[in-house]
């Protein structure tokens, strides 16, 4: 398949210094168009430095905008070079890539190219739910990627027929939305981000995005559009070495699957319910519209408890999946009222997601240390005391 590398720019011209480098640093089994896209802005910092770089590993283009587009109309014009490639690597300018990035998105690219259940394949690993601040994880199979309904920004790759089925929806869906079978934060994010429709359509279209367990891109989150202050939260742990074979499922060969929430897809076999009658809420995020006949979660609601597990494996469907009963986490039949179950525990949630965050707390304001500031503190005025 005819891919290139898409580089999308705008007014970081050290952001982009950095990508570049990293991209010069990775491995090619050919020669690779680079394409760098600079949307309009106030300096032409961005555009001379591109006038004098020099990309060793095969055809540079430099595409200059003479108006600014904004950052939703620029990604969306990308689509323009389905004229000429098969897939696109897409790539913004605050985004570090592994060494491996090429061998892992062209082998998805050969694996999946026209596949009618994959919107999209991502270089980003989550190491973080973006929607609670959780960590996130996902269960481990035997192949190096998972399947999720969630679109990427942080390092994605296009591929023809699948955008063209997106831009389809889009040009149909293109309007502001408030809708509360999604996400808040999607709902919540300004217009000008088109991720936001990316992956509302994988929500609402059953679409999915591949995901690899180990990154192969990481988002410096650098001051921009979208974000006032760099933040390392979501920034990924990359790759280290060099790989070059990739184990990849058929679609129906795997059964690790994500909803567009970050919430398993394939519980209903360990709980012996058809997976259409369940809907999976641990992170206590889904808004009760999706509640089913089934529901597991970790809050305390008012139905009948069938099942209850503990909240001790990660990571927490480990749980559901090797029988671990306990207290935290409840498989209700909605359609029965009942008074809400007992918690032996309520702290069990806040432990179990935050116990490195409350040890970090602890050390950094524990006894010792509040001393020693106390006594700082009391040095410091006796000391302006004496000036005085």
């Amino acid at each position: 398949m005819k891919t290139a590398i898409l580089s999308v720019a705008y007014n970081r011209v050290d952001s982009l210094k950095r990508l570049l480098t990293s991209l010069e640093r990775a491995h090619y089994p050919e020669t690779t168009t680079l394409i760098i896209s600079i949307d309009k802005s106030d300096t032409k910092e961005v555009e001379a430095y591109c006038d004098h770089y020099h990309w060793s590993h095969g055809e540079l283009r430099v595409a200059k905008h003479n108006s600014n587009m904004g950052l939703r109309a620029h990604m969306l014009s990308l689509g323009k070079y389905f004229d000429e490639f098969e897939a696109l690597i897409i790539l913004e300018d605050d985004i570090t890539v592994s060494s491996s990035f090429y061998y892992y998105a062209k082998q998805c690219i050969d694996k999946y190219y026209g596949e009618p259940h994959i919107a999209g394949i991502s270089l980003y690993a989550f190491p973080a739910n973006y929607q609670t601040y959780l960590p996130f994880s996902p269960a481990k199979s035997e192949y190096d990627v998972y399947f999720m309904n969630c679109a990427q920004s942080w390092g994605e790759v296009w591929m023809k027929p699948q955008w063209q089925r997106f831009k389809l929806w889009h040009d149909q869906h293109a309007e502001h939305f408030s809708l509360e079978h999604l996400p808040s934060c999607l709902n919540q994010w300004p217009d000008s981000s088109w991720l936001k429709y990316h992956t509302r359509y994988c929500i609402e279209k059953d679409q999915y995005f591949v995901y690899p367990y180990y990154s192969h891109s990481t988002n410096n989150a650098d001051p921009g559009t979208h974000n006032r202050q760099p933040d390392t939260l979501f920034q990924a742990p990359l790759q280290a070495t060099l790989q070059t074979k990739y184990r990849l499922p058929g679609f129906e060969e795997t059964d690790i699957k994500y909803d567009g929430f970050f919430q398993p897809k394939y519980l209903g076999k360990s709980l012996e319910i058809p997976e259409e009658d369940l809907c999976v809420d641990m992170f206590s995020d889904k808004p009760s519209c999706l509640y089913k006949h089934y529901l597991l979660t970790n809050k305390r609601l008012p139905f009948k408890v069938v099942r209850s597990f503990a909240m001790q494996l990660k990571p927490i469907e480990m749980n559901i999946i090797e029988q671990r009963k306990g207290n935290s986490i409840w498989l209700y039949d909605t359609t029965q009222p009942q008074v809400k179950p007992h918690s032996t525990d309520r702290y069990a949630a806040f432990t179990y997601f935050y116990q490195k965050a409350f040890y970090k707390i602890r050390t950094m304001v524990g006894p010792c240390r509040m001393l020693s500031l106390y006594g700082k503190m009391v040095f410091n005025k006796i000391e302006s005391l004496m000036r005085k």
